[in-house]
């Protein structure tokens, strides 16, 4: 290996990535974002219902 391989900065995503809990944490987030956007995004456009 060269000095230089040593003193290279590591990216930034591989930062990331080498953090499982974080990539965990966002997914859980992502997802419950996702959904329950999707969810008030239903409820909304819903015809309204005729009653008996």
């Amino acid at each position: 290996m060269n000095k230089s391989d040593n003193n290279s900065e590591v990216p930034f995503w591989q930062k990331i990535f080498d953090r499982p809990f974080l990539l965990l944490f966002a997914g859980l987030i992502v997802m419950f974002g996702f959904y329950t956007l999707w969810g008030i995004f239903e409820i909304m456009t819903l015809p309204q219902a005729t009653l008996p």
